[in-house]
């Protein structure tokens, strides 16, 4: 049952969820709000009395979301992005399993067999998805800046957007079908860039800039929209 503080102007709910690994009392933030996790034997009392001893921050964290959803348009819990765009979806039971995308609407239709693995085929469709871009793209911007690129995966990674090792292997976040052709580009190029700088130096991002004039913005871009890139 979720509690709900009134903080001064800030009435603020606070979903509770208790869990069996859960040895104290947790709060977490996120863009859907503040969740308390909490022992199977934790007591009323003394979550209420915590709670209220971290009011500062739950104002604080709740005040930053709001702002957050805001500039990216809102939340809403049947949408996702692609490509830069933010499109609603709706999930449809077929026999085959395919994805219909409409511009035009901005709406996905995902087709599948079984509905309650709507998540699982809707990651399955981002990865087939930024697979196609980043075959057509990685080629182009390695030959654009004379850099060669070893072995190409696409993963379910929850930190990192990409990752390339010593040997020029790359990593893709199979989520980053969610940014634009130019934020995507971006990832791209800072990847390629640790072919030649390792580390995040002053030299690496004179590189990148060099590569992507606009980078600064590519990578704000990633740091607004990470918190609500998510597949619902």
């Amino acid at each position: 049952m979720p509690l709900l503080l009134d903080f001064a102007d800030n009435a603020i709910k606070i979903n509770v969820r208790t869990s069996k690994k859960a040895r104290r009392l947790r709060l977490v933030s996120g863009i859907n709000g503040v969740e308390a996790i909490v022992p199977l034997d934790y007591r009323a009392e003394e979550l209420q009395s915590f709670v209220s001893s971290r009011k500062d921050w739950i104002i604080k964290t709740s005040q930053y979301y709001s702002r957050l959803k805001e500039r990216c348009g809102g939340i809403e819990p049947d949408t996702i992005y692609f490509l830069g765009s933010k499109y609603h979806f709706h999930v449809v039971k077929d026999k085959k399993t395919s994805a219909v995308v409409s511009e035009a609407m901005k709406v996905i239709t995902f087709h599948m067999a079984d509905r309650r693995r709507y998540k699982e085929e809707m990651q399955e469709w981002y990865k087939e998805q930024i697979g196609r871009v980043i075959a057509e793209r990685l080629p182009l911007l390695a030959g654009r800046l004379n850099m060669k690129f070893g072995k190409v995966s696409i993963k379910s990674q929850k930190s990192r957007w990409a990752s390339c090792s010593k040997k020029g292997n790359m990593n893709f976040n199979l989520l980053l079908a969610a940014a634009p052709l130019e934020v995507i580009d971006y990832v791209i190029i800072h990847e390629l860039t640790h072919l030649v700088e390792m580390d995040h130096s002053s030299r690496f991002w004179q590189l990148v800039k060099e590569a992507d004039p606009d980078y600064k913005k590519h990578k704000e871009w990633l740091a607004i929209y990470s918190p609500v890139i998510k597949i619902r």
